[in-house]
């Protein structure tokens, strides 16, 4: 009998977990600092086309091996599995400043790059297709995706703000962002994500004096409260990130997050490029409870020569965001054999430098 007994314990013990007691194959009681993504960098990009690739080639062929890659479409994405994304963002408040290579598009298209808005692109007039050309239309994509997938996993997106000034014989605008334009990113996340699909400062932030307080007591949502949910965090420059925060202490009623150093109160995300010897120093911020975004390859050279060695530290050192350029199902003409993903070949796992993990990786999502 008592054998019987400890038997049926065992099996109770070990029984698979309830649906509900997991996220996309993660326990929904972790929190959002305490998981691992590996996410993909320059997310919007597509694979340059002959006529891209051309254009490259003459105007800026020195940057063709680093430019010589791209995503399938962001949709494609999130059935793969990814679950942080970068969307690139440029000024555009008047509108047409980024129309020159469509005007001979579809009427839509024209009507789209000439309408007031951020647009997004990676360099204008050379390194320019996007599998969405305005910022509005890319997060239309993410809230249809949502609403299909409505118990995915919480989704980071990299709003990378980014100037362009003159640039002799190519460039003629000088254009900046500045505090109207950044105003109208958060209005663009707030109208088409809808304030129920957004984890901004102010949730997490709470009834502490400071957002960075608050990141310290680990006050980041459980992945039972932050699924079906997206975090938004500018990525720009000091002067973006002074303009965003001005009037907006601890970024109160600001939509996304910011890269802010560690003095100061509007501190919980982070940006460290390249994690090679940077490890002790990105596990203590995450220790801390900091989310850190970092690179496990850049520019197509960890592709071209199949060095894992970045990934390796990227891994290692417990960020929570890993980006890559060539994870399984980007567009891979070269054959390069180079492929990122996290150990056990998954796309998200349980972080071990943020938390206790079971010994089991996670699943990717269904494909």
């Amino acid at each position: 009998m008592a054998a019987a007994a400890l038997l049926t314990i065992a099996a109770a013990g070990s029984a698979a977990p309830r649906h509900g007691d997991r996220v996309e194959g993660l326990s929904a009681t972790l929190r959002l600092d305490q998981v691992q993504l590996l996410g993909s960098h320059n997310s919007y990009k597509r694979y340059p086309s002959a006529d891209e690739e051309a254009r490259i080639r003459t105007l800026a062929p020195q940057y063709w091996d680093e430019l010589d890659y791209g995503h399938p479409p962001l949709e494609a994405q999130f059935a793969i599995g990814i679950r942080q994304i970068e969307i690139d963002v440029a000024p555009d408040p008047q509108g047409g400043l980024y129309a020159t290579p469509y005007q001979m598009a579809a009427p839509a298209t024209r009507k789209a790059m000439t309408a007031p808005g951020a647009k997004v692109l990676h360099f204008p007039q050379i390194d320019t297709e996007s599998h969405c050309l305005v910022f509005r239309d890319c997060l239309a994509i993410l809230r249809r995706w949502s609403d299909r997938h409505p118990d995915h996993l919480p989704v980071t997106v990299l709003v990378n703000a980014s100037d362009f000034p003159p640039i002799a014989g190519s460039w003629l605008h000088d254009a900046k962002f500045e505090a109207g334009d950044l105003d109208a990113l958060d209005t663009d996340i707030r109208t088409v994500m809808g304030e129920d699909r957004l984890i901004v400062p102010d949730s997490v932030r709470g009834d502490c004096p400071t957002l960075a307080e608050a990141v310290r007591a680990h006050a980041w949502p459980t992945l039972a409260a932050a699924k079906g949910r997206f975090v938004f965090v500018l990525d720009g420059d000091e002067r973006h990130y002074a303009l965003y925060r001005a009037g907006h202490p601890s970024l109160r009623g600001r939509a996304m997050f910011g890269y802010y150093d560690e003095q100061s109160p509007e501190a919980a995300v982070f940006n460290i490029q390249d994690p090679r010897g940077e490890d002790a120093h990105i596990a203590r911020l995450v220790r801390a409870g900091y989310l850190v975004r970092t690179r496990a390859d850049a520019d197509t050279k960890e592709a071209r020569a199949d060095d894992p060695t970045r990934l390796t530290a990227a891994i290692a050192s417990g960020a929570q965001f890993v980006s890559s350029d060539y994870y399984d199902g980007v567009p891979n003409p070269h054959g390069y054999a180079y492929r990122a993903s996290l150990p056990g070949d998954v796309l998200h796992r349980c972080d071990p430098v943020a938390a206790r993990c079971e010994a089991l990786p996670s699943r990717r999502a269904d494909r």
